[in-house]
């Protein structure tokens, strides 16, 4: 029998339609076995790169992070077109061939979208952030810093993930909640120097990150149990 202790409660729950942009804030989600369900189904990438990280992103054009996706019929992701809402006012689909030839002109090289269902993820499918680790964060940076830098799934509102590695996250019922294996910290890159409410960048943050946190902020998950995840659940270890 599991022996569970009750570390907080869900605060944010955050699904990103599309790789790099702006995502929505959720009263609910299903987990899936491959992640929340619609993160990252959606992607821009340089059509000739060959590399094993050919997506074009917020780390190549900063002001990305400005432009908000979501689905039109959350309750029906699969059939579901996603609209794209511009910085200067408006909205396209996210297939719209003239977002496409903005970024490739952007990128100076042709810009294409590709969908995959199960989500273009770096890594793993679920990441969290303890509300804790947040807070360190912004006190050794000298200033707040935006949850959304680091693009978390999951907000709980104490703790530090580092504490939880290699052990279980559930949510609301103990016994039966969805359940996620905390697998690994996240390291860090540029992306999280570029403010999610102006693009601007802030060089000093990725070295706050690497000298106070090891390049370490969030962490990895894998789900072990499926179900319905929204804000205000209890989060036991175990």
């Amino acid at each position: 029998m599991n022996a569970f202790t009750e570390i907080g409660r869900v605060t944010q729950v955050n699904r990103y339609p599309v790789k790099s942009m702006r995502g929505e804030a959720l009263e609910s989600v299903d987990l899936r076995w491959s992640g929340f369900d619609g993160d990252r189904q959606f992607a821009f990438h340089k059509t000739a790169e060959k590399s094993r990280f050919p997506w074009f992103t917020a780390r190549i054009f900063s002001e990305m992070v400005l432009f908000t996706a979501s689905y039109t019929v959350p309750a029906s992701i699969n059939t579901s077109a996603v609209r794209v809402a511009l910085p200067e006012g408006g909205t396209c689909d996210v297939a719209a061939p003239e977002l496409c030839a903005r970024f490739s002109a952007a990128a100076k090289t042709d810009v294409g979208l590709i969908q995959v269902g199960r989500g273009n993820f770096d890594a793993m499918p679920v990441s969290v952030v303890g509300q804790g680790t947040l807070d360190a964060v912004s006190a050794a940076h000298g200033r707040p810093v935006e949850s959304m830098r680091f693009r978390p799934n999951i907000i709980i509102d104490a703790g530090h993930e580092r504490d939880w590695m290699d052990k279980c996250l559930v949510f609301g019922d103990a016994e039966t909640g969805p359940r996620l294996r905390v697998n690994k910290p996240i390291e860090r890159c540029a992306f999280i120097t570029v403010d999610p409410a102006t693009a601007a960048r802030d060089p000093k943050l990725l070295r706050t990150v690497v000298e106070h946190f090891n390049n370490q902020v969030g962490a990895y998950c894998v789900p072990e149990r499926l179900g319905v995840l929204s804000p205000g659940m209890k989060v036991w270890l175990a």
